[in-house]
C-alpha cells in the first residue's frame, strides 16, 4: 500500500487525536505501551509529557514537572513521534483519529493547548497524564462533556470519542505516521502503512521504550 497525505489546509476543519502504541482502531495496547498526543486544525502536533524534577516519585510517573510539546520539541525529544522515517526505523506506530470540526470548536481546542502550554502544571501518571490533558482540550473545544470513562488512558479516550461523536465526522488511520511542512504554514500528516507483526512496535526504542523514558514520560 502506498503512503497516503492527509492535508490540513483549512477547506474542512479538523483536529484529531494520535494514540502511539495503537496499532490499529481495534487493537487495545498495554496501558502502559501507549501515550496521547494530538493534531491542531494547522496539523501541528503536540501532547503533554512529564519530565523529572528530582522528586522520589518520577521513575513511576508520579509528581513530574508537566509540559506540553509542540513539533520543535517532539522533533528533538520523540523524533519518532514527528518523523515517518524515524518511525519506520524505530517500530512506533500510531493510530490517528481525525475528527470533522467547525471553526469555533477547532480555535476553542488550540485555546486550550496554548493556555496549558502557559500553566502546565504536574504530570501524574494516574489522574493526570497525557490522555487527561487531551481530554480536557476536547471537553473546552465541546466535543466531549465529560472525562475519559473509568482509568485515563489515550485508548480509553479514543473510545470514548468515538462512542460519542457521530461516526459521519471520524475517520481512523493507522501506521507510521509524520509531519510534513505546509508551505501555507502548519504542517500535513504522512502516515506509512504497517503489517501487524511480533516485531513492529515490540519493543519500542529505548531501556524504557518509545513511549517514555527514566526522566520524561
Amino acid at each position: 500500500m502506498a503512503d497516503s497525505t492527509i492535508k490540513f489546509d483549512g477547506t474542512e476543519p479538523r483536529i484529531a487525536l494520535v494514540v502511539r502504541g495503537k496499532m490499529s482502531a481495534q487493537h487495545h495496547p498495554d496501558k502502559m505501551a501507549q501515550h496521547a498526543d494530538v493534531i491542531l486544525a494547522d496539523g501541528s502536533p503536540c501532547g503533554f509529557y512529564g519530565e523529572g524534577n528530582g522528586a522520589s516519585g518520577n521513575r513511576i510517573g508520579m509528581s513530574m514537572q508537566g509540559k506540553v510539546y509542540d513539533y520543535e520539541t517532539m522533533r528533538i525529544e520523540r523524533p519518532y513521534y514527528v518523523s515517518m522515517d524515524s518511525a519506520v526505523s524505530n517500530r512506533v506506530v500510531s493510530t490517528v483519529l481525525l475528527v470533522k470540526v467547525t471553526a469555533r470548536q477547532a480555535a476553542a481546542f488550540g485555546a486550550s493547548w496554548k493556555a496549558m502550554a502557559l500553566s502546565p502544571g504536574n504530570f501524574n501518571i494516574f489522574g493526570g497524564n497525557c490522555s487527561t490533558h487531551a481530554s480536557a482540550a476536547f471537553i473546552d473545544a465541546g466535543l466531549l462533556s465529560d472525562g475519559i470513562p473509568g482509568l485515563d488512558t489515550p485508548d480509553r479516550l479514543y473510545g470514548q470519542l468515538v462512542d460519542t461523536l457521530k461516526s459521519g465526522a471520524l475517520q481512523s488511520i493507522s501506521g507510521y505516521i509524520g509531519f510534513a511542512s505546509n508551505p501555507r504554514g502548519g504542517f500535513n500528516l504522512v502516515v506509512k502503512p504497517h503489517i501487524d507483526s511480533p516485531a513492529v512496535n515490540r519493543p519500542n526504542p529505548g531501556p524504557s521504550g518509545s513511549l517514555s523514558t527514566l526522566s520524561s514520560t
